[in-house]
């Protein structure tokens, strides 16, 4: 494994981790929502619609109206921003983090949680390619299945390549309910405050953003240097 890749993937570690927190620390201060992901919700107001049951349906729709909004900003950020998805992600998430923070008592749990809606699906389109693997830092289903395959393609063939596949989905996984954890240890002692813990997990992930793309720099002079001589 190279130098760059290996800085990619402690990057998407660190982001994955990022990810973890912001999806526990919904799930275990508001009502068990999963704000990463929209699968539950969609289920939600397909079973209000059809049982005539419409309370809170327009909270539903709020919420996926800001995850769309999320999907489709970054569409556009990448036809008319010249900017670095990855850092606004990082930038957005750190949005989030204060608006939640500083407001922390809504009693609503779907409008208290709305910046993470729009935050987690920045976070996928940025972060989802590491290297030659395609991998979410924002939910695991399809992560643990990687993981599983490869790890068992390993054990039967000893292909070396399905091994580093395995590492890379495991660890993903590890960093994802590591950073869950912390928040769940977090909200015990601190309740909705708990959020700004989630600080530590971005200015990790800014700081290996920051040395990769120092890294980038460096080879990219290394090798004009090398075309001249």
């Amino acid at each position: 494994m190279d130098k760059e890749v290996k800085r990619q993937r402690q990057l998407h570690f660190a982001v994955s981790s990022i990810g973890g927190f912001m999806g526990c620390y919904a799930v275990f201060n508001h009502g068990g929502i999963f704000a990463n992901a929209q699968t539950s919700n969609l289920m939600q107001i397909i079973c209000k619609i059809f049982s005539a049951d419409f309370s809170g349906l327009i909270f539903l729709a709020a919420a996926l109206l800001i995850y769309v909004a999320g999907i489709a900003f970054c569409a556009i950020a990448d036809k008319y921003i010249k900017a670095d998805l990855r850092i606004i992600s990082l930038a957005i998430s750190l949005t989030a983090i204060v608006l939640i923070g500083v407001n922390p008592d809504v009693t609503n749990d779907y409008i208290a949680i709305l910046p993470v809606f729009f935050a987690m699906p920045v976070q996928w389109y940025a972060y989802r390619i590491t290297g030659e693997y395609v991998c979410s830092s924002i939910f695991s289903t399809n992560n643990l299945c990687q993981a599983v395959i490869s790890l068992i393609k390993y054990i039967m063939d000893r292909d070396k390549k399905q091994l580093d596949k395995s590492k890379f989905y495991w660890t993903t996984l590890l960093s994802f309910y590591s950073g869950a954890a912390v928040s769940c240890a977090a909200s015990v002692f601190m309740g909705l405050a708990s959020i700004w813990v989630c600080m530590i997990p971005i200015i990790l992930s800014l700081i290996l953003y920051l040395r990769l793309i120092e890294f980038n720099i460096k080879s990219a002079v290394n090798k004009d240097k090398f075309r001249k001589i």
